[in-house]
Parts: structure tokens; C-alpha cells; sequence
């Protein structure tokens, strides 16, 4: 995935640390959207390339400072469990999930947008704890290998896999 917004460099910690105190249930430690669209068809692919714009120009202090970490496809491969392709935002900080919960619920217009939390379980994240907005689409579980555990370190690509409960304790440092 290529990253479209960027955590601060100087301070990563202003995308991840809630200015009211807030956290997730234990063990979630962020949300993943994931945005399906059909690359093949021009209507689909104008329709998610517009969404990402309008999340981009409508949250602009949150995607400029890596609140809302949106990442694209770098070609039409099909990547993951994921049957088509897909853009993706990721948010760490709760009051900014609810803002973009509510967002996607309003503008996802025919596109499926699969919600989903980051425990360490990547099969149960991403089928029996997930959320829908739209169709459902039927995902390629059987690519998930056994779970280790851990979360991918939020908006560092590459990044390590931390446990959930030493997910609060780690320092995000940017290159």
C-alpha cells in the first residue's frame, strides 16, 4: 500500500493519543476502513477516487497530521483477503473513528466499506468483529495465517507487530 497522508515526522504522537482521554475496549487499538471499488469499471473507480478526495478535503487537519492515515493501491492488483480493490483509512485516536464512522455512513454511496479493529486476531478483526456499510463483500479468509498475536504498528509501513498490551507503551519513531 502507498501511503497518501503521513504521520508528523516531528511528533507521531498527535495522530495517536487522544486529546480527551479516550480509548478502545482492550484489546482493540485502532480501526481500519477499507473501501472496496472496482478498478475495471470507470463509474466505480470515479466514485472511490472522488470519496477519497472529499475524506481528504473534509478532514483536512486530521489528514495533514496523520489522524486519518489513507493508503491506495500502487497498481489494480488485488492484494489480501480483499476480492477486489480497495483504498484504505486507518484512524487510531477515538474521537476522530467516530467522526469518520459517521462520515462514511453519510457519503459511501454504492461503495462497501468494511470497518474493522485491530486486536491481533486478523481473521476475527476482519470477519466477526467487523462492520458494513453497503454490500457485504465475501472476503478470502483462508489467506490469514495463524494469528501471532500482534497489531502492525500504526502508520509506520513495514512497521513492527506489537501485542495489544504493549501497543500504548510503544514509541512510534519515523525515519
Amino acid at each position: 500500500m502507498e501511503y497518501v497522508t503521513h504521520l508528523q515526522k516531528e511528533d507521531p504522537s498527535v495522530a495517536t493519543t487522544s486529546v480527551h482521554g479516550l480509548s478502545y475496549t482492550y484489546p482493540v487499538q485502532y480501526y481500519d476502513f477499507h473501501i472496496y471499488y472496482y478498478a475495471h469499471n470507470k463509474k466505480s473507480l470515479e466514485e472511490s477516487d472522488a470519496l477519497r478526495a472529499k475524506l481528504l478535503a473534509d478532514f483536512p487537519e486530521d489528514s495533514a497530521n496523520g489522524s486519518i492515515l489513507v493508503k491506495k493501491l500502487p497498481t489494480d492488483k488485488i492484494i489480501g483477503p480483499h476480492p477486489t480493490q480497495f483504498w484504505e483509512a486507518d484512524v487510531r485516536r477515538p474521537e476522530v473513528f467516530i467522526k469518520v464512522l459517521s462520515w462514511f455512513q453519510l457519503y459511501h454511496g454504492n461503495l462497501s466499506v468494511l470497518i474493522h479493529p485491530q486486536t491481533g486476531d486478523d481473521l476475527e478483526d476482519h470477519t466477526n468483529r467487523a462492520l458494513w456499510l453497503g454490500e457485504k463483500v465475501t472476503l478470502l479468509t483462508d489467506v490469514f495465517p495463524p494469528s501471532d498475536g500482534g497489531i502492525p504498528e500504526f502508520g509506520v509501513k513495514g512497521g513492527l507487530r506489537i501485542k495489544p498490551e504493549d501497543f500504548d507503551a510503544h514509541k512510534t519513531v519515523i525515519n
